[in-house]
């Protein structure tokens, strides 16, 4: 079995180069089969993991969840194992990682929605706003912890509420809100850990409602979050359930483990134990000593 590991250069930028070292010097070193591949202007992740699809190896996504999301999307229904080596914005996929992975394989579901797979978590409204806001994601004079608080303090200034149609199981909602979070993993937005008791293998979507809908109201909520008792809040209703549908009237911009997705009607649907996740933790630690972390 190869290790593949495929780099997105348009998050490492500067770092580039000591990622291509780093991870040469330890695979040399542990003896490993494998080969380094890095995204392009001319040459997209998807055309080079196309070359791998009808192979089995083990494909790491270097970067941040966005190139793990494209990684998910390209190698889904193949016999390639996935992995990661966190090196993004977010890096919010690797946290949840270290609360549940064991070492070795991990059989994990897939959320769909509408034609594109996420693996973590999806965000609408005013959560997708701050993690789409380019103007402070690729900002490199906000230093990379900061970037998620940066775009709330902004966005709540900008805030208007949303309306969405919600739809699932047997029960439907047509509210004004803030924000909705689908979850399969448990953080987002940099190191929030939205989703407690979430597991990515329990056959389920956990939904955030979240009903603020003035500025003061969405603090509030956000505060909770930081706290972790967000689930205590007023403002927050959480659905379990294995679809869930939002409807919008005009065309929003929604945002999958760190990917834009545009559209008025997200339909999601779980898919069971959907992919493989491979978890070396050796490797890893011995990347980032490499890298001097």
């Amino acid at each position: 079995m190869k290790y593949i590991f495929m780099i997105n250069r348009f998050s490492l930028k500067e770092r580039l180069e000591k990622f291509i070292k780093g991870i040469d010097t330890v695979a040399k070193k542990m003896k490993l089969d494998y080969k380094i591949e890095i995204n392009s202007e001319t040459t997209s992740t998807e055309d080079i993991l196309e070359r791998y699809k009808d192979a089995n190896n083990i494909i790491y996504a270097v970067g941040g969840d966005g190139i793990l999301n494209r990684v998910v999307n390209s190698m889904y229904g193949t016999k390639n194992k996935i992995a990661c080596i966190p090196a993004g914005t977010g890096n919010d996929f690797n946290r949840s990682i270290n609360d549940y992975f064991v070492e070795g394989d991990n059989i994990v579901d897939l959320i769909k929605c509408n034609d594109k797979y996420f693996v973590n978590v999806a965000c609408f409204g005013v959560d997708a706003d701050i993690a789409n806001d380019n103007s402070i994601v690729h900002n490199k004079f906000i230093p990379r912890a900061l970037q998620y608080k940066v775009g709330v303090a902004k966005h709540i200034l900008l805030f208007k509420p949303y309306t969405f149609i919600m739809k699932w199981g047997k029960e439907s909602l047509t509210t004004d809100l803030s924000l909705v979070t689908v979850c399969n993993g448990g953080y987002y937005g940099g190191g929030f850990h939205v989703n407690l008791d979430g597991m990515y293998n329990d056959g389920l979507i956990d939904a955030y409602i979240i009903n603020a809908t003035n500025r003061r109201q969405l603090l509030n909520y956000l505060i909770s979050l930081l706290k972790g008792k967000h689930n205590d809040c007023k403002y927050v209703k959480h659905v379990r359930t294995d679809k869930f549908t939002i409807i919008t009237k005009n065309e929003i911009v929604g945002n999958l483990d760190g990917e834009e997705l545009s559209a008025k009607k997200f339909e999601m649907s779980v898919i069971p134990k959907a992919v493989t996740f491979y978890h070396n933790k050796k490797l890893l630690d011995q990347i980032n000593k490499e890298l001097g972390k």
